[in-house]
């Protein structure tokens, strides 16, 4: 026949079975507690590389981008034009067109295209802008 277990016997075997549970959940605790630093330094390592390889690829476009900045520079000619003893640059005659094309009313940012010509025998230029409108300024 079995033995016949005492309410004292039971809870002292409650009591040591919630010991043991305690001591299984403390230690799967720190077992997690444990991968979940290990996770955290893999992630930082992670981290850092890829901020590197950032790092690198930013460094990588700057220098294309100067490159391209440097090889779009382009020669910008001074032209001058000289009749009997005066002189003007067509940089000048530009400016003048730009600003009376402004001054009708008109934005410098919508100037598509500009023809000038030189007649210095009439100290005119002429100009058109956009193939629409036409001008004429002192060239002297």
């Amino acid at each position: 026949m079995p033995k016949k277990t005492t309410a004292t016997e039971v809870k002292e075997a409650v009591k040591n079975t919630g010991v043991k549970a305690a001591e299984t959940v403390k230690e799967a605790a720190d077992k997690v507690a444990e991968k979940a630093a290990e996770v955290k330094e893999a992630a930082k390592a992670e981290t850092k590389k890829v901020a590197e390889k950032a790092a690198t690829a930013k460094k990588a476009v700057k220098t294309a981008a100067k490159k391209v900045t440097e090889k779009k520079t382009e020669l910008a000619p001074e032209v001058y034009v000289q009749f009997q003893g005066r002189e003007a640059t067509v940089d000048s005659v530009i400016a003048k067109a730009t600003e009376l094309y402004v001054a009708d009313g008109h934005r410098a940012s919508s100037i598509k295209s500009l023809q000038v010509y030189l007649k210095p025998e009439e100290s005119a230029a002429y100009y058109v802008i956009n193939k629409k409108y036409a001008g004429r300024v002192e060239l002297f």
